[in-house]
């Protein structure tokens, strides 16, 4: 157990998700523009707006650019241990916490991932690829994030209107609230189908293990949802789509929230490259300690390079 418990400090240590970050951003500069069989490049900065900010969620990827199945937003649970204090300058304390401060916030994200792809025949590809991100918030600092990790997988062409998805992660999650400190490793499935030229539909799950330095922030996180997308145009497409989130935590015992999460977004290309969209997510979740459930109303602006 000290072994283990050894390497896994060694690699936090020399393991950074804010140089992680700084070294994949390089990477736009090191291939600008033209094209490099099997590579891929993204690339995102999201605005976003919450209305009832969820402390226990702020650790779930927000917007398209994703690594796995995607939670935007959000809240603290309120059982006692659970609440989202943190050590920061100014602590997320809840909705329901008696705090004069607005349960609302702002925070900005940028969001960058690196690797490549080797075709495995004619139907099939395999991937791997670096991604970080750094979250800042305006009012609750202690939620600010620096999350960075590596994803590998395979995609299959199943026939003219199936294909599926399978890829595996682990990461690590640096918040300026220390306790919130984790490694993860999660497993995603995804398929989806091609009805028309213009039309897809998308279902998916996701299985996330994280280990956080205070066991009131670890959790076991299983993900289900489904989304559909429609090109109105070549350069607009139109999203909607819904999620179901369940996260057990390790303390208090028996301690469980579920998430549902609804949204519905525009994206729109401009050139080869970028593309800007908007994005509502209606996000509902409850805990079972004390049953009490919280709207979210999330709103984000995002501009996204995409090679």
């Amino acid at each position: 157990m000290k072994r283990e418990q050894d390497r896994l400090e060694s690699i936090k240590k020399y393991f950074s998700p804010k140089l992680l970050l700084i070294g994949l951003i390089l990477c736009f500069f090191a291939f600008p523009g033209k094209a490099v069989a099997g590579l891929l490049l993204n690339a995102e900065l999201r605005l976003t707006y919450e209305d009832n900010v969820v402390g226990l969620l702020s650790d779930q990827q927000k917007g398209g650019v994703s690594t796995g199945a995607a939670i935007p937003g959000g809240m603290a649970m309120t059982a006692p241990g659970m609440g989202g204090m943190g050590s920061g300058k100014n602590n997320y304390t809840g909705s329901s916490s008696g705090s004069s401060q607005s349960p609302g916030d702002f925070s900005a994200t940028l969001y960058a991932e690196a690797g490549g792809y080797r075709d495995l025949g004619r139907d099939a590809e395999v991937f791997a690829k670096g991604f970080a991100s750094h979250t800042s918030y305006d009012t609750y600092t202690d939620l600010n994030s620096n999350i960075g990790g590596v994803s590998t997988g395979i995609s299959l062409i199943l026939s003219d209107l199936f294909s599926t998805r399978v890829s595996v992660l682990g990461k690590i999650k640096r918040f300026d609230d220390s306790q919130r400190n984790s490694t993860a490793y999660a497993g995603n499935l995804s398929l989806k189908e091609k009805l028309t030229p213009s039309l897809w539909l998308r279902e998916f799950g996701q299985y996330e293990k994280n280990s956080a330095d205070t066991s009131v922030f670890s959790y076991t996180g299983t993900t289900i949802g489904i989304g559909a997308g429609y090109a109105l145009t070549k350069k607009t497409l139109a999203m909607l789509g819904y999620s179901y989130l369940i996260q057990q935590y390790d303390e208090p015992s028996g301690a469980e929230m579920k998430t549902q999460t609804a949204y519905v977004s525009a994206e729109q290309t401009i050139g080869k490259f970028w593309a800007v969209s908007g994005e509502y997510d209606l996000q509902i979740s409850k805990e079972n300690a004390t049953g009490t459930s919280t709207t979210n109303n999330i709103f984000s602006l995002a501009v996204r390079y995409s090679y």
